[in-house]
């Protein structure tokens, strides 16, 4: 892909995971050495942020080793990128649009690979940082300034205000931020500025998380096809059988082609069965999650993980109520 729109730190890392894979004998450049890329640039918004969360290099190094064995020889001229590299790269273009920024930066590659997520960069990441929605939301409250800023350079912020950007970031459940997450997680912030504002107009969170709720956010600049489709979906109970319903147009459209292929309905079983496992996985880590956000509170939380559970949790039970 054209890389014109990368800042120059970000071309450093394309050409340090062709490095990485050097180093390491592998005839290909995939997550695993786009991770070790950003880790090797430590004045880096990516590396920064990681090193924050407590992951430097010498542990991807290790994680990586566990998980893929060094080549067995010498290579020269060009490495090519796998696929699922160039989607990462790809993915990091999108994550820089949503964010408005005009610019690709390490930080943006950090979030695609995060995105991606069944790379082996995302997969020793999840391992180390739970949960990993955490490295967006550590993102998302560092990059204050134009991209690729250096540390000593960002505004030094205020809880409040890596509460209202963790809080987005939650709110989003994992989807790119938007506008109404911002503006909803600005009047869940405790004592913030904007909170105080807003209350001192008159300005509900409630009367905004139910009208933001009603709002189809299709017709604005925040939408997105995941979220949309997201919007759609719903989970049910029926007896002792959980049923996942998709109901956004592509899906079913494909699920239409599919069925009509294979002649009938696809069990989780045969050939296909391991097709199933991370479809099983997502729907359990997503069922584990909103127990979390339901179950009644426990001690003294801030954060996230009030936003979460005091938030999220109320309006769960409206809407299934």
């Amino acid at each position: 892909m054209p890389f014109e729109r990368f800042t120059v730190k970000a071309r450093q890392v394309v050409v340090a995971a062709q490095e990485e894979a050097r180093r390491l004998k592998h005839d290909h450049i995939d997550t695993e050495h786009i991770l070790l890329a950003l880790l090797d640039a430590p004045d880096s918004t990516a590396a920064t942020v990681l090193h924050r969360l407590g992951y430097d290099k010498q542990t991807a190094q290790a994680d990586i080793a566990a998980l893929v064995g060094p080549g067995t020889g010498e290579l020269s001229g060009h490495i090519p990128f796998t696929a699922r590299a160039k989607k990462t790269l790809e993915l990091a273009l999108r994550e820089a649009t949503q964010l408005h920024h005009n610019e690709i930066g390490t930080e943006h590659i950090l979030l695609a690979l995060v995105g991606e997520g069944g790379g082996v960069g995302a997969k020793v990441l999840a391992e180390r940082i739970t949960p990993v929605g955490k490295i967006r939301a550590a993102v998302l409250a560092s990059v204050q300034g134009s991209p690729e800023a250096p540390a000593d350079s960002w505004p030094a912020g205020t809880p409040a205000t890596a509460d209202t950007v963790a809080g987005a970031s939650a709110l989003a459940g994992g989807a790119p931020v938007g506008s109404h997450h911002l503006l909803e997680a600005m009047l869940r912030a405790e004592n913030s500025m904007a909170a105080r504002v807003l209350r001192e107009l008159g300005v509900d969170p409630d009367t905004v998380a139910a009208k933001i709720d009603e709002l189809d956010p299709e017709s604005t600049s925040d939408a997105n096809p995941e979220e949309a489709a997201a919007r759609r979906m719903e989970l049910r109970l029926l007896g002792e059988e959980v049923h996942l319903i998709l109901r956004d147009p592509a899906t079913v459209t494909l699920a239409k082609q599919v069925t009509e292929l294979s002649g009938g309905a696809i069990q989780g079983s045969g050939p296909v069965a391991g097709l199933f496992v991370p479809l099983w996985r997502a729907a359990d880590q997503l069922l584990a999650q909103l127990r979390r956000m339901l179950e009644p509170e426990s001690g003294e939380e801030h954060g996230t993980a009030k936003v979460v559970r005091t938030v999220l949790g109320p309006r769960l039970r409206r809407r299934t109520g």
